[in-house]
């Protein structure tokens, strides 16, 4: 599946730089528009953090949704993206996601993607379309080795965008092996290189709260695109609002305090689970995003939010999904087990009485219909089948969702709205869509139309 030797081309009418989501589609899409493609990865392994997310894409319009008789529309679409993102979404970037995101969804399935319904999130029950961690990618990557007209190399890293003397850009400078190749580009390059989840040096710039956060982006995700691009000018949005996701584990807690590097996330508390502190007390509507929990969970002693369920939810455990697989989380030692309550509190050092008194309300609570704490109406499920579990979690940074800035062609546009020659972008290295929230499970349906409209936008751009 890798290329690790051999000779790169030095020419190539389209370069596509990164191989997530946005990367796969636009490579496939230049090139069933019948344009060469050379398609780079900078690690080893294709699908960067779009391999390591639980799978889940929005859409609206879908068979699925059809089969189910979900009655939805673009409009509320819309209307709930930009309200995720407080209104601060760029309207024309969201409009053109809305209104291709339906044509993205066909593409995938043309191309061996799966779907089906979700049945764990309330909230986006009649828009998430689950694919399990990992399979849209490989299925796409297969697509992309079956096309003729596409040469993929990994370990191959692009560092810095060549610029002809009338400003189009029409090269690249990429590091492969022990080798620095320039790569002459007749057509454009698209960049879908990820964010910066993984730089040090751009989170203390853009995010400095999050610069000791667990990390659970793509391993190499260091921001390389956002540097090519602005250092030719490009505009920035949305760097201000990047946040972490909470519900990254802590594996043996409190026994081990070492954090692995790229642990699973769990979001128990989102499917019918609840969310104590320390003192063994609930502190937020466990209803909603984990991205609006994030900061509320960070204020908490130590900034550790224990998720608390039972044998009925565990009974869902989703294998086939990085998230919420709690049967493969409970033998890896995030997860602690125990046939009481008070059982449970000892294990992570928790007041019993304390965490006892907590779940006996939270179940009445469930019992008469209302939460009296919180006022949370998704997911209620009494906490009340032994035997009980236990995870530790913290805030996980998987994702910085902002970055350089677009046209509606997907062309990157300097600081006045001019577009850079020869340049486009789509994923995770945009700014712009998701404005100041984040829209659960928009971020691969995202990537994946508008990855599609930078391949095309390419593919079409006159030759030099």
């Amino acid at each position: 599946m890798l290329r690790e030797s051999g000779d790169i081309p030095t020419q190539t009418e389209v370069l596509v730089l990164g191989a997530g989501m946005a990367g796969h589609c636009a490579a496939i899409t230049a090139a069933e528009a019948g344009a060469e493609v050379l398609f780079l990865e900078k690690s080893s392994q294709p699908g960067g953090s779009s391999a390591m997310a639980g799978g889940g894409f929005v859409f609206v319009g879908t068979d699925e949704q059809k089969e189910a008789n979900v009655v939805d529309n673009l409009d509320a679409f819309r209307k709930d993206i930009r309200a995720s993102g407080k209104n601060l979404n760029n309207p024309a970037i969201v409009d053109l996601f809305v209104e291709n995101q339906l044509d993205a969804y066909r593409f995938l399935k043309a191309h061996g993607v799966k779907f089906t319904l979700a049945h764990y999130s309330e909230a986006l029950l009649h828009r998430m379309h689950e694919t399990g961690t990992g399979r849209a990618i490989t299925a796409l990557h297969m697509a992309a080795l079956a096309n003729p007209r596409i040469k993929f190399f990994s370990k191959s890293a692009a560092y810095r965008l060549r610029r002809s003397a009338n400003g189009r850009v029409n090269g690249a400078f990429v590091s492969y092996g022990d080798r620095d190749i320039e790569i002459s580009v007749s057509r454009a390059i698209v960049l879908a290189t990820g964010g910066f989840s993984r730089s040090r040096e751009m989170l203390q710039t853009f995010a400095p709260e999050l610069v000791n956060a667990l990390k659970h982006g793509g391993i190499a995700n260091t921001g390389d695109g956002i540097v090519m691009a602005t250092d030719l000018g490009a505009g920035l949005a949305d760097l201000g609002f990047v946040t972490g996701s909470f519900g990254g584990a802590i594996r043996n807690y409190p026994n081990a305090d070492q954090r692995d590097e790229a642990p699973p996330l769990i979001f128990a508390f989102l499917s019918g689970g609840i969310l104590v502190n320390k003192k063994g007390v609930r502190f937020v509507n466990e209803g909603q995003s984990y991205k609006k929990v994030s900061p509320i969970a960070m204020e908490q002693p130590e900034g550790i939010g224990f998720q608390i369920f039972d044998e009925k939810l565990m009974k869902l455990s989703m294998g086939d999904t990085s998230v919420n697989n709690f049967a493969e989380n409970l033998i890896g030692g995030y997860l602690q087990k125990a046939n009481t309550i008070a059982e449970l509190a000892t294990k992570m050092g928790i007041d019993p009485k304390a965490l006892e008194a907590t779940v006996a309300r939270y179940n009445k609570d469930v019992k008469e219909g209302v939460d009296t704490q919180f006022g949370r109406t998704m997911s209620l499920m009494p906490i009340d089948t032994p035997p009980y579990y236990i995870a530790a979690t913290t805030n996980a940074l998987t994702s910085t969702y902002g970055g350089i800035t677009t046209n509606t062609d997907m062309a990157v546009v300097d600081w006045f709205g001019q577009p850079i020659e020869g340049l486009f972008a789509a994923g995770e290295v945009i700014g712009g869509f998701h404005g100041g929230g984040y829209y659960s499970a928009s971020s691969l349906a995202s990537g994946a139309t508008l990855g599609r409209i930078a391949g095309a936008s390419a593919a079409a751009f006159p030759k030099a």
